[in-house]
């Protein structure tokens, strides 16, 4: 593994900008002086919840009012997330749509807008900033949306905890989570597939997307033999009849809804995984290189397509290559790809494999590179903004639709390929107008989600003191540059030379839509 480079100041600003959501007051000294080892040591060491800010969010209050019906009593209510600490069967219950059964669209989009609100607070809250990144690119990389179906947005609480149980471990285990996850057997149709008339839209998806890549497909191939191998003998590449193979691996696969399966039974109407072998097609496959015995026990055939998918080289250099664009930016660096990659190879059917591979990754030098590589997401520029300025932050609906305005409605990106990193749907002049803002605001307290204790400390001390720290928070040493810019323009609009606390709000939300605060 490549020696860990010394660092600095400037170097652990970039560290936090770019795996985790940006720096604390304090911490970047801490981690300046601990060392990059250490800080990754602890992040790895951290469970998926923490009390605390779980604690916090059963705290939020979400406004909810609507009326049931013509002539029925308003419902006008400020509730704490019931519907995220629900089972997935009562959360079920709000996204199917059945005959006499009538549930206010209000009702329907708690779960969702729980969660949305959650997760904001886990992303700026929580000390597991790593896990959280790595929950984050998980949700990206396995995308569904909650528009696509009721039942899809009723059951994103069970597939976040699906994710952030798995997102450090190993990548089979996810990729059999995300398999069995009722939101995305919803969202790309497995749970209808059956024998006999096989779906294919998650197979696809589970190749082109979530394992092999596009870049291992060969569809100008008419079977597997037509492809080069590797030098163990399997495809190294995967055609069209992988994809039906798999497809018809997966059949049985569904979910519990109450659908009959035989002449005299049905399934209880629960919204989880059920593998139904009534609809499980039963003969011998061929995928990728490998027979599949006919009549194998319960989910076999599934499981050899995951356990195939999983251990191929193909999905280790997708998933590196991926990893590595996320949290050290575009162009991904080779070397960090390579040390990645052989990580992932030593660490496969390990319950860390995903924790090994994201240390190889960020334990060279590549994460202190000093040019800006990468756009902030809106999420992202949000809960770096909140860290940052050390906001007491509690989310509200509001602020979701100001990022949906700024081009990201979390759990809201339609298509399977995951919200994107590429600047583009976020540098449009609407986008960019709805990003200053929501970030002024934010620094303001526009929308009521919490006021710095930073601003009485520095009000009524000259300006350049005030915007030299606020430059400092947001940006490290490189906020220096901004802050001179920041006072001059204050300066010369005859602005108050000592400012009170709600000027310091403002000099902070200018600082926040620097062009430097938006990259990392």
């Amino acid at each position: 593994m490549a020696a860990v480079t010394p660092i600095d100041l400037a170097g652990a600003h970039r560290i936090l900008a770019r795996a985790a959501y940006g720096a604390r007051p304090g911490e970047a000294e801490a981690l300046a002086r601990t060392g990059l080892a250490a800080w990754l040591d602890r992040q790895l060491a951290l469970p998926a919840l923490e009390p605390a800010v779980e604690a916090r969010i059963d705290g939020v209050l979400i406004p909810i009012r609507y009326a049931a019906g013509p002539g029925e009593q308003i419902t006008d209510e400020i509730r704490p997330p019931v519907a995220l600490r629900q089972t997935q069967a009562e959360r079920w219950r709000l996204g199917e749509f059945r005959q006499g059964v009538r549930i206010p669209p209000a009702e329907r989009e708690r779960p969702r807008l729980e969660l949305s609100l959650a997760t904001l607070l886990r992303r700026t809250a929580a000390e597991a900033q790593l896990r959280e990144r790595l929950v984050e690119f998980w949700h990206d990389h396995f995308n569904v949306a909650f528009q696509a179906d009721g039942r899809v947005a009723a059951s994103l609480p069970d597939h976040d905890g699906r994710i952030r149980a798995h997102a450090l471990s190993s990548f089979r285990a996810l990729l059999e989570a995300m398999a069995t996850s009722p939101a995305m057997l919803v969202y790309l149709n497995n749970q209808s597939s059956r024998a006999g008339a096989p779906n294919e839209n998650y197979a696809r998806e589970l190749l082109e997307l979530h394992t092999l890549g596009r870049a291992a497909y060969r569809g100008s191939a008419r079977t597997g033999r037509d492809v080069p191998r590797l030098p163990d003998g399997r495809p190294a590449f995967y055609v069209d009849a992988d994809v039906w193979e798999a497809a018809r691996a997966l059949t049985g696969w569904s979910i519990a809804s109450g659908q009959a399966f035989d002449g005299a039974r049905a399934l209880p109407r629960t919204g989880e995984f059920a593998y139904v072998a009534q609809w499980h097609d039963p003969y011998q496959k061929h995928f990728l290189g490998q027979d599949l015995d006919p009549f194998a026990p319960a989910m076999a055939h599934g499981r050899a397509v995951l356990d195939a998918l999983a251990a191929h080289p193909a999905t280790a250099r997708f998933l590196c290559t991926k990893l590595a664009r996320f949290l050290l930016g575009d162009p991904p660096p080779a070397s960090a790809i390579t040390r990645a990659e052989a990580a992932w190879t030593r660490g496969m059917g390990k319950d860390d494999q995903i924790a090994q591979t994201v240390r190889a990754l960020l334990a060279g030098p590549e994460i202190l590179a000093p040019a800006p590589s990468r756009t902030r997401r809106p999420v992202e520029a949000v809960a770096a903004a909140v860290r940052a300025l050390d906001i007491p932050f509690a989310p509200n609906t509001g602020i979701l639709g100001q990022l949906a305005n700024a081009g990201q409605l979390p759990f809201g990106w339609a298509p399977p390929d995951g919200q994107p990193l590429e600047a583009e749907p976020y540098l449009g002049a609407s986008a960019l107008r709805a990003r200053w803002a929501m970030l002024l605001g934010l620094a303001r307290n526009s929308g009521g989600m919490g006021f710095s204790p930073l601003y009485a400390e520095l009000a009524r001390t000259p300006v350049e003191g005030i915007v030299r720290r606020l430059g400092e928070l947001a940006l490290g040493p490189a906020g220096a540059p901004v802050a001179e810019t920041v006072a001059g323009i204050w300066s010369a609009a005859g602005r108050n030379a000592r400012p009170v606390p709600g000027e310091v709000a403002e000099l902070a939300g200018w600082v926040l839509n620097a062009p430097a605060f938006q990259t990392v």
